[in-house]
């Protein structure tokens, strides 16, 4: 298998790395959010992993948050009630990697 490689810029559809880049076991996805803005508050019954790239804001996860800033990698654990919030002055970037089997629940 060659080496895959996308830009975030050109690729805007979830997962950027995905089955029809042929993963084998870990999706790949992007996110920006802008000051004040969350993600959607979900659980599922994957763990994922994040990474965060730029900015500061918090996670909850369970009823409680947690702050999180650029360089911060974050575990969320399975069946967890979570979201991401940016609580600061510029756009809180992030990576999150998930199982394969999460795809049939992006969209």
């Amino acid at each position: 298998m060659k080496p895959v490689i996308k830009n975030k810029n050109d690729h805007k559809q979830h997962p950027i790395l995905g089955s029809p880049e042929g993963v084998p076991t870990v999706v790949s996805l992007y996110h920006d959010h802008q000051p004040g803005e969350t993600s959607t508050h979900h659980t599922h019954p994957w763990e994922h992993q994040a990474y965060i790239t730029r900015g500061e804001g918090i996670i909850f996860v369970d009823g409680e948050k947690y702050p999180i800033k650029e360089g911060d990698f974050v575990l969320i654990p399975p069946n967890a009630d979570h979201y991401f919030e940016n609580t600061g002055n510029s756009v809180l970037s992030r990576v999150t990697f998930n199982p394969l089997a999460s795809e049939d629940h992006l969209g």
